[in-house]
């Protein structure tokens, strides 16, 4: 509550006393803001029983920061962005873009009925090895997991080790995770980061031999069609890569990650029967070498989750603003103008700041690898 207020106050006064006119973390000269949204669901309350808070803008909140957005940008397709950055032209007047991660069919629901009633373009970022399978994304299905043993009254680190252990993994790669105070998108981070994929899908099965999933929430995780994506191409909505299976690019092999780019624009240009030019980095995470391989798999434009760029191909780390249900809201949970002044002008941000590592270990690849130093 404390750091509640304290957010409140700061927007106000950034606001109120014209300082956003000064003091603007949004120093890269002529940029748009660029927001990125994930799932959009129709009650907020109900969904975050079983998934990753952050990740959740409700159909209601997404209407009230569009409109506020509206209000005060020239809300662009990210080809006119994308045109505009190439040439170095100016914008008229301040410039946005609405961009939405991993491909939820929730998407398709509840944003691209409201994007079509207001003339608002957005893009569309698909996860293309999901797209007609109804599987949720990897990290949805261990959260969820996670939350239900939290929920049940079973320890979720303690039951997480002990799964790893019955079917031969290591649980020590997880580090200390025994506080009862560790809380399961902490324990999630863990597993994906200290396992392979192949691993997480055997501890999720094993996880699943303990307690049953819930299939209404998982219904609710479910990915786009390609009829869905066809239809919002048809609707003018841009459409993009997010990669074939939300691979994190940093961690992988460099032919695994060139693989996944070419098989997945292939597979979004044969069904929409356009080229595609925009790509999105899984969860933010790139280095120079995977923004090498993005550039070499014939993308124009990439964008990242944070200020940090590759400037050597600056169009392939377009900075964008993660935002949520409650990323603008003040300290009486209520839609804040001034919060959202301050979204915008990533004001709330350290410049230098960042939770992952883009650099690359000695400036290349290492074994072949895709590195995060």
């Amino acid at each position: 509550m404390l750091r509640s207020i304290g957010k409140s106050c700061f927007a106000y006064a950034y606001t109120w006393t014209g300082a956003s006119r000064f003091l603007s973390r949004q120093t890269l000269a002529g940029m748009p803001f660029i927001v990125c949204y994930h799932r959009v669901v129709e009650n907020f309350e109900r969904s975050v029983m079983g998934a990753i808070p952050s990740m959740l803008t409700s159909a209601a909140m997404l209407e009230r920061q569009i409109d506020w957005l509206a209000k005060r940008f020239s809300v662009l397709p990210l080809d006119e962005i994308g045109r505009r950055l190439e040439s170095g032209r100016p914008f008229e007047k301040p410039a946005a873009a609405i961009t939405f991660d991993d491909g939820y069919s929730d998407g398709y629901h509840h944003a691209f009925p409201l994007l079509k009633r207001k003339g608002i373009p957005a893009a569309f970022f698909v996860v293309t090895g999901l797209v007609d399978t109804g599987r949720p994304q990897i990290f949805d299905r261990l959260y969820l997991l996670l939350r239900l043993l939290e929920l049940h009254g079973m320890p979720p680190a303690l039951t997480l080790e002990r799964t790893l252990q019955s079917i031969g993994l290591d649980a020590r790669k997880l580090g200390q995770l025994h506080s009862a105070t560790c809380e399961p998108f902490t324990i999630m981070t863990a597993v994906l980061n200290s396992f392979t994929r192949e691993e997480v899908e055997r501890a999720i099965d094993a996880l699943e031999d303990r307690i049953s999933s819930r299939k209404d929430l998982l219904y609710e995780m479910a990915p786009l069609s390609w009829s869905m994506v066809e239809t919002m191409h048809r609707g003018g909505m841009t459409i993009g890569s997010h990669t074939k299976s939300h691979l994190l690019m940093t961690s992988e092999t460099a032919e695994t990650a060139r693989r996944e780019l070419i098989e997945s624009k292939q597979a979004l240009e044969s069904h929409l029967n356009t080229d595609i030019h925009h790509f999105a980095y899984p969860d933010g995470r790139f280095n120079s070498s995977a923004v090498q391989s993005v550039e070499r798999a014939g993308y124009r434009f990439g964008y990242s989750i944070c200020h940090s760029r590759d400037q050597n191909r600056p169009l392939l780390t377009i900075p964008r603003k993660v935002l949520w249900e409650r990323s603008c809201v003040n300290a009486f949970g209520m839609f804040s103008s001034a919060v959202m002044n301050c979204q915008t002008h990533w004001a709330f941000d350290s410049k230098n700041r960042c939770e992952h590592d883009h650099s690359t270990i000695g400036g290349e690849e290492k074994n072949g690898t895709l590195t995060s130093a």
